[in-house]
């Protein structure tokens, strides 16, 4: 991603990144991100300092009519959020990804010039924000196409600069076990042997060997609380390797 490298680079202060949708789950490209980028030591100074829920609303994009659309653009994560919608609305439509709904926007925008300037029509649309659609010069053609009204995301604030603990925050850490019998089952009963609650868990191909999984989990606490500390210490006698993404003020509201 982008966004990391950005960061690491000291380009910008901060980067939003996508972790988790209510709908679709977590969001690999964000967790092969921090997996990889911790594997080379490239981005391992970028850490967790905040989280935001963002509600999540798609609308088709396009610059023709909705009946000449053919070939509809977007990531394969919003395909995933407009599936009962697309299946009803354009079932022979050919859905082709983009790396970002963003993306997708562009493009269409750029072919659909292309052809005005032909005399022909492209048929193409794209699903992002209505946002996009106004930057790149795309009419909406049908808003809030989302199957569930309630779409949300969780975002990531990565920064150089970890957060003060502030009383209510989360602990984001990545990890991979060693192949013996039990070994996740002991990680995770480090945190139950604390008194720390686990409230996401996620896993990723280790990208090392097949069926190898690299392992996502969020605590309640930050690494600052002594509970959270002697937790990750219990916990890493039973990892491969164990790195904290970061400690960040727990998000209380949806924007």
């Amino acid at each position: 991603m982008g966004v990391f490298t950005e960061v690491q680079r000291g380009h910008v202060q901060c980067g939003l990144v996508p972790i988790e949708n209510s709908t679709g789950g977590g969001i690999a490209e964000t967790m092969d991100a921090f997996r990889d980028g911790r594997g080379r030591g490239g981005r391992g100074e970028v850490v967790v300092c905040a989280e935001v829920q963002l509600e999540v609303h798609h609308a088709l994009l396009a610059n023709c009519a909705p009946r000449a659309v053919r070939h509809i653009y977007s990531k394969p994560e919003v395909f995933a959020q407009c599936r009962k919608w697309l299946a009803t609305q354009y079932p022979k439509a050919d859905l082709i990804p983009t790396p970002s709904s963003s993306k997708a926007a562009e493009l269409v925008a750029a072919e659909s010039k292309k052809a005005e300037r032909g005399g022909g029509g492209a048929g193409i649309a794209a699903i992002g924000s209505e946002l996009a659609g106004q930057l790149y010069g795309l009419g909406t053609l049908f808003p809030r196409i989302e199957d569930h009204a309630d779409n949300i995301t969780r975002f990531f604030v990565i920064s150089k600069t970890p957060a003060l603990r502030s009383g209510d925050d989360k602990t984001s850490v990545m990890f991979t076990t060693g192949d013996t019998p039990g070994a996740l089952v002991r990680v995770l009963q480090a945190f139950k042997h604390h008194g720390i609650n686990l409230t996401h868990i996620e896993k990723r191909p280790s990208g090392r060997r097949n069926w190898h999984y690299t392992f996502f989990v969020d605590a309640r606490g930050h690494t600052a609380d002594r509970k959270v500390a002697a937790a990750l210490v219990e916990a890493k006698a039973h990892c491969h390797d164990l790195a904290v993404l970061g400690s960040y003020p727990r998000s209380k509201r949806i924007l």
